[in-house]
């Protein structure tokens, strides 16, 4: 799966994107915020360009568009030192992430980075071998649960008990390490292929 870089267009963010994806070989693919290409779930991660984003004047909205973005692994670079509290505070959340500033040498953006992406390359790994532990049943209500319905729509679909899909649930979300529906609807979209009908 391929890194999304997001910045805005320009000099600066085209020498940032060919720095960082000439120095960690992965496939990568470039975008503006809200303009790529796949759906973010496509993605392993997305690395964020902040500095034309967070340091002018239209950084609430931008904030709100970077808290939207679902997806499991949000990586920002390139913010501005002198970030203020405020907009740190709100962009705090267990998915995104703050791995270098303005201010740090291109050696510290690029170590900083790849060590983000390979903790979640060995994540990616250990889910795939959750998946692995999950039983047939637990995978169709795991991919259900993608689908933002209840625990009573899923059971009626599949012709289960309400109790035994919220069983079901007890178990997928303690073998993939998930704390609830939000988060594993995310792990499924990411590690789950659709069902084939």
């Amino acid at each position: 799966m391929p890194v999304l870089f997001f910045s805005q267009p320009g000099l600066q963010g085209e020498l940032l994107y060919a720095l960082v994806s000439e120095a960690l070989p992965m496939s990568w693919e470039k975008a503006e915020l809200g303009r790529q290409r796949h759906c973010l779930q496509h993605y392993s991660a997305i690395v964020v360009d902040c500095w034309q984003i967070l340091s002018g004047g239209d950084s609430t909205r931008r904030v709100t568009q970077l808290r939207s973005l679902d997806h499991p692994l949000i990586l920002l670079i390139n913010f501005p030192q002198e970030l203020s509290s405020r907009v740190a505070n709100q962009l705090r959340a267990p998915n995104i992430h703050f791995v270098s500033d303005a201010a740090c040498s291109q050696q510290t953006l690029i170590r900083n980075l790849r060590e983000a992406l390979e903790h979640r390359e060995d994540a990616r790994r250990a889910s795939m071998q959750s998946r692995l532990l999950l039983t047939r049943r637990e995978q169709e209500i795991l991919f259900q649960l993608t689908t933002g319905d209840a625990n009573s729509t899923i059971a009626s679909r599949l012709h289960l008990s309400e109790h035994t899909v919220k069983n079901h649930m007890y178990n997928i979300f303690k073998k993939i390490g998930v704390k609830n529906r939000v988060q594993a609807s995310n792990w499924a979209k990411l590690h789950l292929e659709p069902e084939r009908t």
